[in-house]
């Protein structure tokens, strides 16, 4: 063998090695609990600051700055009845990148729950991101994943400072990029009592590489980094630990953002109590009729189950078959996130 076969070789090897170490850290890092971690992060609630206030006839719609005692704040609109007997049941839901701090507003029928619906601790540009910028732009986006649990947690803080909630009946509803980060937030926080996921899905490597729209071999390699820098996020590791407290699970059929194998294995993976329900909607918006019709009413239908409402109380947010909705609407959560497109 001559000198530069030998050279060539060796560096061959090198590389191969360099790789083989960095799956292997990869894979390790991936299967890390960061449950301490979440927990761990969690400061105390310092400071409330209202932004806005709209009152209307039967409910306060206010926009408030929640700020613990180590920085980390975050933006949520907090929905509050006018009449209704204390203490009040709550909710407390994530959304979409772009709804989710919208959720408590588009909510026209909540009853007697106090709905908090909590946005993202993101302060940049998430819409029309390129890959290039989503790529420069991941640091702080992943940052904002990550403290999202955390900020759920001092939500619930807030709840509990407030004098008209029930802390035997807070519910946690996560849909679509919320329904991957509520199992984590649900099981680092034993205060929520019930969590509804909805268009929800497992295993974030598979999740990224239906999503992606980049020519192979790309795909791959992306989905599996992906997965690293997102896995202390990963439902499946969470959504077991929520037991013994009740999980209602529901997924549409046709969803091509959340693939049904991985709708069904983030269901397999769930601890009864746990109610499992698939319809014909695909991904469905939060203002359409297929959400309003059958998610909202389904979700009503469990809280019953769960003794978390009476019926007469649930019959205040179920929804009639002709309640009018925004059919045209889309639901835009996890574009951002996962449905990054290649620049030609």
């Amino acid at each position: 063998m001559t000198v530069t076969r030998k050279a060539f070789a060796l560096s061959g090897a090198m590389l191969l090695a360099v790789f083989c170490a960095a799956y292997w850290a990869g894979e390790r890092y991936a299967a890390r609990d960061w449950l301490p971690w979440f927990r761990a992060s969690k400061g105390t609630l310092a400071e409330v600051v209202e932004i806005d206030n709209q009152a209307r006839t039967d409910f306060d719609l206010q926009t408030l700055r929640l700020t613990d005692d180590r920085g980390l704040g975050v933006t949520v609109k907090a929905k509050t009845p006018v009449a209704c007997e204390l203490p009040r049941p709550a909710i407390l839901t994530l959304g979409g990148v772009n709804s989710g701090g919208r959720v408590a507003a588009d909510l026209p029928r909540t009853g007697c729950f106090v709905v908090v619906s909590i946005d993202y601790p993101y302060d940049g540009r998430r819409r029309g991101l390129s890959a290039w910028e989503v790529a420069t732009r991941w640091p702080a986006m992943r940052k904002a994943l990550l403290d999202t649990v955390p900020a759920t947690m001092l939500a619930v803080d807030y709840l509990y400072q407030r004098g008209d909630i029930d802390r035997n009946r807070i519910v946690l509803v996560g849909g679509s990029l919320g329904a991957l980060i509520a199992p984590a937030a649900a099981a680092a926080d034993e205060r929520i009592d019930a969590v509804a996921v909805l268009f929800g899905a497992g295993d974030i490597e598979q999740l990224v590489l239906a999503n992606l729209q980049i020519r192979a071999p790309l795909q791959r390699p992306l989905a599996w980094l992906a997965n690293i820098v997102l896995s202390p996020l990963e439902p499946l590791k969470y959504i077991g630990r929520v037991a013994p407290r009740p999980v209602l699970l529901i997924n549409g059929t046709g969803d091509a953002r959340m693939p049904e194998a991985l709708g069904r294995e983030l269901q397999n993976r769930a601890k009864e109590p746990k109610t499992t329900l698939w319809y014909d909607i695909g991904h469905a918006s939060i203002r359409s009729t297929d959400f309003r019709g059958l998610v909202i009413n389904a979700f009503a239908d469990w809280l019953v189950e769960e003794s978390i409402l009476s019926d007469q109380h649930a019959s205040e947010i179920r929804f009639a078959e002709d309640t009018p909705a925004d059919d045209s609407a889309r639901d835009e959560s996890t574009d951002q996130v996962f449905h990054v497109q290649e620049k030609r």
